[in-house]
């Protein structure tokens, strides 16, 4: 008899766990811990149980997902972002299963996007052209290696959600931007780029392995994104409209950036490209360790839930999804603010969706 699945995510209560939930409930049986930081946020969670914790960071922290991890019997642990990925990654020994997770070297490099960018350009896998930023005197050398008037992309090389990103066209407006993220919310001038500005489309790709071997990936695209009206770029990490594409030239890239990083690759990887004008795409930046905030509910839709494989791969019964190259079938993401995210076919029927209320109590670690 299989055993039964019992996941750990955490950040429950947040839009992009609850997500992770509705596909888990799809798992037969699946049991669902979830835990949480604040709160506030841990009472909106559905998992069937919830635990209070600290932040990621410490001994301590690990001592206490231990603690959850031996009171549930959870076999399988979902982080949603970096730092959890990352301090999970570094324990990953101390845990009494093995974590489906990336190596801690790759986790690592893809937590350094201008790191990250060097290593592709080294292997010949098209990444955007980019420069660290020293000193603020260093702007208008770098600066000069473009064409006069060149829009540039200025953001910080580690962080998530668009930190401190921006398109720039001049060095003053450069000065300005970082000043402004120094002086206003401490980021360091040294943490940021600025590199070629890539005008064309944008295309997320989500991806899970097990021993080397692609479970299954499916190729996005980003077509509106919350908030793009209030900040300069018109781009945020968030997408509000986002749909399933055919596209394969993507989807190649995707899965060869993935194949260089390990020669085994093992958990989840999520691919974001954008088009060059001349329609080439090139890599800005590679999550892994974690599916993507903004679409997890697109790549959960269907027989091949790339949740529900991630989790049976994590359990020891790896299964290679039908298509394992994506749906030819083209379906819509629909999401929006205290709304449950919609799924939707090109059609315009949509598909049957389930709401699952918060039924799990509260207890603090």
């Amino acid at each position: 008899m299989k055993s039964r699945i019992r996941v750990l995510v955490t950040s429950a209560g947040s839009g992009a766990t609850g997500n992770l939930i509705r596909a888990l409930r799809r798992v037969p049986r699946a049991h669902v811990v979830g835990i949480n930081d604040d709160r506030f946020t841990l009472a909106q969670s559905s998992a069937d149980r919830n635990y209070l914790c600290s932040a990621p960071g410490g001994k301590a922290f690990i001592d206490s997902i231990l603690d959850v991890v031996g009171r549930e019997r959870v076999n399988v642990v979902i982080p949603t972002d970096d730092n959890f990925v990352k301090a999970f990654s570094d324990a990953r020994r101390r845990f009494p299963f093995q974590l489906l997770l990336p190596r801690r070297q790759t986790i690592d490099l893809c937590q350094d996007k201008f790191a990250l960018g060097e290593f592709f350009r080294r292997r010949g896998i098209r990444v955007p052209r980019t420069y660290t930023v020293g000193s603020l005197r260093a702007l208008g050398p770098i600066f000069a290696r473009f064409p006069p008037r060149s829009l540039l992309w200025c953001r910080a090389r580690g962080g998530a959600r668009s930190l401190g990103a921006a398109p720039v066209m001049t060095v003053e407006q450069a000065r300005a931007w970082i000043t402004l993220w120094r002086d206003l919310r401490g980021v360091a001038v040294s943490n940021f780029t600025l590199g070629e500005y890539l005008p064309g489309r944008h295309f997320i790709v989500p991806s899970v392995w097990c021993e080397g071997r692609l479970l299954r990936a499916q190729a996005t695209e980003v077509l509106s994104y919350f908030a793009a009206g209030n900040n300069p770029s018109g781009i945020f990490s968030l997408s509000s409209l986002a749909k399933t594409v055919v596209a394969e030239a993507v989807l190649e890239t995707a899965l060869d950036a993935v194949r260089a990083l390990e020669r085994r690759p093992a958990g989840a990887f999520s691919v974001e490209l954008k088009e060059t004008a001349d329609g080439v795409p090139a890599i800005t930046e590679i999550n892994v360790g974690r599916f993507p905030a903004g679409i997890a509910a697109l790549v959960a839709t269907g027989k091949d839930n790339m949740v529900a494989l991630f989790a049976t791969a994590a359990m020891g019964n790896p299964r290679t999804a039908a298509e394992p190259f994506g749906s030819a079938k083209e379906y819509y993401l629909v999401r929006d603010i205290d709304a449950e995210p919609g799924i939707v076919s090109s059609s315009g029927v949509g598909v049957h969706r389930r709401q699952f209320p918060s039924r799990g109590t509260i207890a603090r670690v």
